[in-house]
């Protein structure tokens, strides 16, 4: 009676501690989420406003009328925005505060800048004037307005990392609930093996092998005893709370990675911005010089062709920039299928290449051929290579003197795998730190959460490999993982 009585106070226990703590992180979840929709939503407002300053720079060059339909398309685009903060921030009356003085901003540029300089470019003696007005006062007005969105954003960023820190903390508690519940649990029921008679010896085996199960995370098993009404019926309960339990870390550990995907997009922003304004540049100089080639007389046909062919080319570049990007943000989960990884690398050499450039980095690949393919997700392997990469990049660029390189290859190695390295110059990592780096919340970095090398670690294991560390020489690390290839 008494060990029953123990395991029925640690089930209560553990379990009212579990409940208590997935009921935080529900919370922290759900407003961690709300925080990301108004980022987004920003996002769009500030996007809406750059429109609109292109274009009227656009219109203040060409004098072509064209280009004040998307200005003041980014007009509207940006009243809605605003609307939708507002809507999204109602219960914060500082971001309330905030989003009128960015929308004052921008009434205010609009009114006195934007539509004054539209108003002397209709006339052609004053067109001068408004261009002089757009120097003057113009990109001070925009400055501003930037400032303002900043400010925005880094109160929204600071509020997602205290809801952060709370979920972790929330996280903490629960794993140190179920493990210790589990551990009583087990202690009780080994006691109790011992005393009790071979009838109760079988189940109590089988909800060990059930534990262990769920201990190397198959959370597909049926807990045995789980409808008894006596001692095993409760242990049976204990591991089901604790079954649900992983369950639902193996669903935060989704989410978290969705969010790390979204985090780590946002580490590229310069870059992709620099990637997409490229072919928009070029566009809309090829366009320039078409409308030049027909307005010969007689007008180039030839030229024309040629430049509205690079409008095209250009054109179906920047879509696969912003695909590329769109694909590694989705939240939905993408369906395992074959996967020729020296393609799924490229693709991201592709989005970080600026990065690097911008750090004055040298980033060569070294990709063999007749790799064979393998099976996985693509987006899971892509945010795998991409934080690695990312990870070497924060590295070389902590380094001042010396070469500056990042290599990605990729190989078959002697038991027929597929593995991929990713190597850096950096300073390397201290050899007691070169496993801990893999741990949940361990980081080297002074900004970060830890999260990212410990959910590259889950994605490989998910699929069958291993990731690992090495020192590189003569400094820096090698970052490698192996997947076995696809089996026809």
């Amino acid at each position: 009676m008494a060990a029953f009585a123990a395991v029925i106070a640690v089930i209560f226990v553990s379990g009212a501690i579990v409940y208590d703590r997935l009921g935080v992180i529900e919370e922290a979840k759900n407003w961690r989420v709300h925080t990301t929709d108004v980022l987004d939503t920003l996002e769009m407002a500030v996007a809406a406003a750059l429109d609109q300053e292109t274009s009227l720079r656009g219109y203040l060059l060409s004098g072509d009328e064209k280009f004040l339909e998307p200005y003041r398309r980014g007009g509207d685009n940006f009243s809605a925005a605003i609307r939708k903060l507002k809507a999204q921030t109602s219960d914060n009356q500082d971001q309330q505060n905030r989003l009128d003085e960015l929308n004052k901003l921008t009434s205010t540029w609009r009114i006195e800048t934007a539509e004054r300089e539209i108003a002397l470019m209709a006339t052609p003696e004053t067109r001068e004037d408004a261009r002089t007005l757009e120097g003057s006062t113009g990109k001070a007005a925009m400055d501003a307005i930037r400032a303002k969105a900043n400010e925005i954003e880094k109160a929204e960023r600071d509020l997602l990392a205290r809801r952060d820190a709370v979920q972790k903390q929330a996280y903490a508690t629960a794993y140190t609930a179920t493990t210790l519940g589990a551990a009583a649990s087990l202690l009780i029921a080994v006691l109790m093996g011992i005393l009790l008679t071979r009838a109760i010896a079988t189940p109590i085996t089988r909800m060990t092998g059930a534990m262990t199960a769920l201990a190397k995370g198959d959370t597909s098993i049926d807990v045995p005893g789980i409808d008894r009404r006596d001692e095993i019926g409760a242990m049976a309960g204990a591991i089901e709370i604790f079954r649900k339990a992983v369950i639902e870390r193996q669903k935060t550990q989704v989410e978290l990675a969705h969010v790390s995907r979204v985090a780590t997009i946002g580490q590229l922003t310069a870059s992709i911005a620099h990637e997409v304004n490229q072919p928009i540049s070029a566009v809309l100089t090829n366009a320039d010089a078409a409308l030049n080639w027909l307005g010969n007389n007689p007008p180039n046909l030839n030229k024309a062709r040629e430049s509205l062919e690079h409008i095209v080319a250009d054109s179906r570049r920047a879509g696969e920039i912003v695909n590329r990007i769109r694909a590694m943000v989705r939240k939905a989960p993408v369906p395992r299928s074959r996967i020729d990884l020296n393609e799924a690398v490229l693709d991201v050499v592709a989005m970080v290449r600026s990065e690097a450039v911008r750090h004055k980095i040298s980033l060569q690949t070294q990709l063999a051929e007749d790799l064979p393919q393998i099976e996985g997700e693509r987006i899971q392997l892509q945010q795998v290579l991409l934080n690695l990469i990312l990870n070497a990049i924060d590295a070389v660029n902590s380094v001042e003197d010396g070469w500056r390189e990042l290599q990605i290859s990729t190989e078959r190695d002697v038991a027929g795998d597929v593995r991929v390295s990713v190597r850096d110059s950096g300073p390397g990592l201290d050899p007691t730190s070169e496993e801990r780096v893999f741990e949940a919340f361990y980081t080297t970095k002074s900004h970060g959460l830890g999260m990212g090398l410990a959910i590259c670690r889950s994605i490989i294991a998910a699929h069958g490999g291993r990731l690992w560390v090495t020192r590189n020489k003569p400094r820096g690390a090698v970052f490698q993982f192996t997947l076995a290839p696809h089996q026809d």
